[in-house]
């Protein structure tokens, strides 16, 4: 015989497991938490350092069941040390139902990450990319790779008139915009695939906006230029926020996090609200943690391990892992020999919450991408 429907809803919130960790609190907060969420039956991990008050402030990981969280939210609203605050966010997380977006609007299509991955094709108009410099440099050349990528069933052209390579020195506006726009001036001609213009620069952003681009992939997550959110708000365009720590010419200069995710998490975090507090919608914000941009060797595969932590963000991940140089370490092979590995990191980054993936060899990923999502029940 079936359960019976009242019997699920009771049992529901007993079954709704989450882990969530706060940000830096004060140790006394820590402590009434902590003795709090053990009340209502739930577990809560602090650092010795804070049990003992030898540090000011130290984050507190909770886990419980959605019951438990209900209990612990309800006990909290009287309690000082900052600790109401945290019962505000602890409420609005579980009564914000909407706080996961899965559908993107890109120009005047919506992109529902809960039904497939989308494949982003990258088209590099530089004459030194690390992986493809100088291939595509010749506008019919570009041209013509954008159109295979489409019929390869690349799902948008990202185009980038600046290498952004370690160590690549940044070129002016003017040769930059020279590069891109006719380029997406003569995809527009043929096709109305959603255009992304790879650029930190608002200058360029408005100018490829203005031909036909629908997002701007912004490698700075809206760090570098002030200028770049009000542009994006002006076209209402969508926008890839993208974690870097420095600039592509220092970046690999010894990277260093006391805490990779934590830190990651923030800056992402920052600047999507930012986006948000400027008027950009929710449904035209994806994130980039950013692999192999400031990150050491083994830093790239503990965000890669990780990644679904970055869900908890609520915003579409897209992830840009083809034929990265730690791909290219692990197996010891050149950039033009890392297919394999680039796909079986696109694999473990689509099974762990990404819904964008931004590749090199179009034709190769969509088949891959399509067994995924077959894999994890996207179709």
């Amino acid at each position: 015989m079936p359960v019976d429907p009242g019997g699920i809803a009771a049992m529901a919130p007993k079954g709704e497991f989450f882990i969530l960790k706060t940000d830096p609190i004060s140790c006394p907060a820590a402590n009434i938490l902590k003795q709090q969420m053990l009340s209502v039956g739930g577990e809560c991990a602090v650092s010795r350092e804070a049990t003992t008050c030898n540090v000011d402030k130290a984050p507190a990981i909770l886990s419980g069941t959605k019951k438990q969280f209900d209990r612990l939210i309800n006990s909290l609203k009287y309690q000082d040390f900052g600790l109401d605050r945290l019962q505000a966010e602890l409420s609005d997380f579980f009564e914000d139902n909407s706080r996961q977006i899965y559908n993107v609007k890109i120009g005047n299509s919506v992109f529902d990450t809960r039904k497939r991955t989308y494949v982003m094709g990258i088209l590099n108009v530089t004459p030194d990319s690390f992986s493809d410099g100088g291939k595509y440099f010749d506008e019919d050349k570009a041209l013509k790779a954008a159109m295979t990528m489409e019929r390869e069933g690349a799902d948008i052209i990202d185009i980038g008139g600046e290498s952004t390579r370690p160590g690549a020195e940044s070129v002016d506006i003017q040769t930059e915009s020279d590069r891109v726009i006719p380029v997406i001036k003569a995809i527009r001609k043929y096709s109305d695939i959603p255009i992304s213009v790879d650029t930190y620069k608002s200058v360029v952003a408005e100018e490829a906006l203005q031909n036909g681009a629908n997002i701007v992939n912004d490698i700075s997550g809206l760090t570098y230029d002030p200028e770049m959110i009000p542009i994006i708000k002006k076209y209402n365009a969508t926008v890839v926020i993208m974690h870097i720590k420095g600039t592509p010419r220092n970046m690999q200069n010894n990277p260093v996090y006391t805490n990779l995710i934590d830190e990651i998490m923030q800056y992402l975090f920052s600047s999507v609200q930012r986006a948000i507090d400027a008027g950009i919608s929710r449904n035209q914000i994806i994130i980039d943690p950013g692999f192999g941009f400031g990150k050491t060797f083994q830093d790239n595969y503990t965000l890669l391990r990780y990644l679904g932590e970055f869900q908890s963000l609520g915003q579409p991940i897209l992830v840009g892992l083809s034929r990265k140089s730690f791909i290219g370490k692990r197996l010891d092979l050149p950039v033009d020999q890392r297919l394999e590995g680039s796909l079986a990191c696109m694999t473990s980054a689509i099974m762990n919450g990404a819904g964008f993936v931004r590749v090199h060899d179009v034709r190769e990923s969509v088949r891959a991408v399509k067994v995924v999502d077959s894999i994890i029940g996207k179709n």
